[in-house]
Parts: structure tokens; sequence; C-alpha cells
């Protein structure tokens, strides 16, 4: 069983996720025609597409160990029920043009520090 106190993380690390699918797309620039991504801003939102799949992988592994594969479970669970929520409740709809370009800017470090404290308290 999780902690529940990191049960909200895993979610949002889904919905940054789908969120970051978008602009590999190119989707996003059918909710924010007008958004002027910087290529350091690109950079940085590939980077944490590419690090999101590995750092989920490896929460899980390091949350459910050898004892406790159902908490490894929850993990993946709750990262697809983020993504899946973000994807077919178009989520997109609620984030203006500013925050998408921060959101793009802080994935990395966000994904980076979600699945640190997931696996530190999970």
């Amino acid at each position: 069983m999780l902690n529940p106190i990191v049960i909200p993380l895993v979610p949002m690390v889904g919905a940054v996720t789908a969120n970051l699918t978008e602009l590999i797309r190119g989707e996003s620039k059918t909710w924010h025609p007008n958004i002027d991504i910087g290529m350091k801003t690109f950079i940085f939102a590939i980077a944490a597409y590419v690090v999101v799949w590995f750092a989920l992988l490896v929460t899980a592994i390091i949350v459910g160990g050898t004892d406790h594969i159902s908490s490894g479970l929850e993990v993946i669970g709750l990262f697809l029920l983020g993504l899946g929520f973000y994807t077919w409740g178009n989520g997109r709809r609620f984030v203006s043009s500013e925050l998408q370009l921060w959101l793009y800017r802080l994935a990395l470090p966000g994904v980076l520090l979600s699945c640190g404290v997931i696996s530190y308290f999970g």
C-alpha cells in the first residue's frame, strides 16, 4: 500500500506526461496557437518526457521492492489514471498559454522531484 501522502503526486506526474505528449505530437498549437516556445524550453520539455518513463519505472520498482509488488502496481495504475484523466477529460482547456509555457519549463525538475519524493516516502 502506498503512503497516502504521495498518492496525489502520482496522477499529477501522469497529467504532466500527457501534457508533454501533446507538445511532442504538435497538438498544443491547436489549443494555444500563439504560444512561442523557445529552444531551451523545448529541450527541457523533451528531456522531461524521456526521463519520466525511466523515473516512473525506477520509482515503481523502488516502492514495490521484493515484498510489496502491489505498491509498484499502484504507482503505475495511479500514473495511468492521471494520464487518462488529462487526456480524456480535456485537461488542456484549463491551462492558459502562460501556464502552459511554465509547465513545459518546470516539467523536468517537477518530475524528478515528484518521483524522488514518491520513492522516499512511498
